[in-house]
């Protein structure tokens, strides 16, 4: 059958174009949501925010409503000289400046997610949940909560640590200015700090997993077999710091521009809040794998490592297959031939 064309009344497609535009719209907002979201997690928000408006020193870098007056008597405390003396001024509300905005922008968002999906939804879980037989337990729920808001103060301490560090003057390779080093530097740096940054989560979350260290320490973050955006800050204060220096090594290490780190720290933190959410997602981009795939982890336990991609865990033959057997008691990211295949 061929379509014939046929002619239009002149507000026959603006419906359409409205609902385009919404879609549009809400899934902008959402985009944003989980990524500040994501950044709030791990308190390095205050690091990026740092870097887009504080060139000029600490008392730029502060919102005004936090900067001590140049006239005020904080100024002039012992405790305050100290501080600037060390190059460290303004560090007490840099710190609290990251510990209050992680909260303030996690949970509101979070909260608005949870709501929306386990709540509003939880009758039709079959066409939005990755794992749509099974929540998790009340109990695991408040541990998730309780365990991710310690993780976040630790976060704040140290992205507010680290924040004031920079902007009274410490090292940084950090460059503000493109032509420093030029647009194909540039570009070619930004992709190569993606790379590092997924080999180098790849290798020391599969480390995590190797059996001493994952019974004393990753196993925390594994009682979230149904994962949710609450859980992706909630794991052993230990490795929460570890991959908090993970993520802050490259702007010590080689010469990168802020952009590409900003960039690179979105992009993580989004996918990584996206891949704890539980909800079904599929990635436009062929590089990015998708819910499931992180998903399955926690479902499998040893197996499906990589946050960014997927192809280091092809590389290394660590990707679930269908053929294999998983469980928490077998290690290594390999799995086990099935029961079944073995009496064929």
């Amino acid at each position: 059958m061929i379509a014939t064309k046929t002619k239009k009344a002149p507000t026959e497609g603006a419906p359409v174009f409205f609902i385009m535009l919404r879609n549009m719209l809400i899934g902008l907002v959402s985009t944003v949501a989980t990524t500040l979201m994501g950044a709030a997690a791990k308190g390095d928000w205050l690091i990026m925010l740092v870097y887009l408006r504080g060139k000029d020193g600490p008392d730029k870098a502060l919102p005004s409503f936090l900067a001590p007056s140049g006239n005020g008597t904080a100024e002039h405390t012992v405790f305050d000289q100290f501080l600037e003396s060390h190059g460290m001024k303004h560090l007490h509300l840099f710190i609290l400046m990251g510990i209050a905005g992680s909260f303030i922008i996690y949970y509101p968002v979070g909260g608005f997610w949870h709501w929306y999906y386990y709540v509003r939804q939880r009758d039709q879980a079959e066409e939005w949940k990755c794992q749509p037989n099974k929540f998790l337990s009340k109990e695991n729920e408040a541990h998730a909560v309780m365990l991710g808001s310690f993780n976040m103060v630790l976060g704040g301490t140290l992205s507010g640590t680290i924040a004031c560090y920079i902007v009274n003057g410490g090292y940084s390779m950090l460059y503000f200015n493109l032509w420093d080093y030029g647009i194909v530097y540039t570009v070619l740096s930004t992709m190569f700090v993606f790379l590092l940054n997924e080999w180098t989560v790849y290798w020391s979350h599969r480390i995590m997993h190797m059996p001493v260290l994952y019974k004393k320490i990753h196993k925390w973050h594994h009682r979230y077999i149904q994962p949710t955006a609450f859980t992706a800050s909630a794991m052993h204060p230990c490795e929460f710091l570890l991959n908090q220096c993970i993520m802050a090594a490259p702007m010590f290490i080689f010469p990168l521009h802020v952009g590409s780190y900003v960039g690179v720290l979105l992009w993580t933190y989004y996918y990584g809040m996206r891949d704890h959410s539980g909800i079904i997602s599929e990635s436009p981009w062929p590089w990015q794998q998708d819910v499931m795939f992180h998903d399955d982890h926690h479902l499998y336990f040893h197996v499906n490592f990589g946050m960014n991609t997927k192809f280091i865990d092809m590389m290394y033959g660590t990707v679930r297959r269908k053929d294999r057997e998983y469980s928490e008691d077998i290690f290594y990211g390999f799995g086990r031939e099935k029961a079944e295949n073995k009496a064929q």
